[in-house]
């Protein structure tokens, strides 16, 4: 089957269900677009459970792992592609793969300037005692 390509708003997401390996195997996965974004995500869905990101990046020759570590490495090495290899098939691999690009990503687009809260004097409750004089 050939990959389909699925795109909302600034994120589009490529779903590549092949290829199939043998365990021990090494296995990669090419993320094109063709939009020049900046930011490029691989994600892995395994069977009944949400998206886990793998990695991202923000610019050619960078990478940053996400929440899985261990068993891929990634590399940029231009704008428009964004390479993800498993190192040594596993059964653990099974799973959907999905590429997303963006021109920015969510979070940085809504970070707010965080500010230290006031400090309030201690409730009296939280006073500590006056010391005791002998």
């Amino acid at each position: 089957t050939s990959p389909a390509l699925k795109c909302v708003t600034t994120l589009c997401l490529l779903v590549q269900k092949q290829p199939y390996r043998a365990e021990g195997q090494t296995a990669q996965l090419t993320c094109r677009q063709t939009d020049s974004h900046s930011y490029m995500y691989w994600y892995q869905q395994q069977q009944g459970k949400g998206l886990q990101l793998i990695y991202y990046s923000v610019t050619v020759d960078n990478k940053e792992e996400g929440d899985i570590k261990a068993g891929f490495t990634a590399s940029r090495p231009q704008i428009n592609v964004f390479d993800l290899n498993i190192t040594s098939v596993k059964m653990e691999h099974s799973a959907e793969y999905f590429c997303a690009s963006s021109l920015d990503t969510v979070l940085q687009s809504h970070l707010l300037p965080l500010q230290k809260p006031p400090s309030f004097p201690p409730h009296s409750s939280e006073r500590a005692a006056p010391p005791i004089s002998t």
